[in-house]
């Protein structure tokens, strides 16, 4: 699956939906178990790319989490 934080859809794409996912904690696994649950999410849809991909790590001190956002496009 193609991953880009740019959002320049192919010509001949077409975008599938927003797709969010946010998982517990800010560590070195966060980032990795959240970008797996996004493609999941994605690849749900149909899409085989997801681009404008967006991290947001919240470090309260309550409920750390790592969320990522992004458009899923099916090219």
């Amino acid at each position: 699956m193609r991953i880009s934080t740019l959002n320049h859809l192919a010509n001949g794409a077409a975008e599938l939906g927003v797709v969010h996912v946010s998982v517990e904690g800010v560590n070195e696994h966060s980032y990795d178990e959240c970008l797996h649950e996004l493609k999941k999410r994605a690849a749900s849809l149909g899409a085989n790319a997801l681009l404008g991909v967006q991290l947001v790590q919240s470090q309260g001190q309550w409920n750390p989490r790592t969320s990522l956002i992004a458009t899923a496009v099916k090219e």
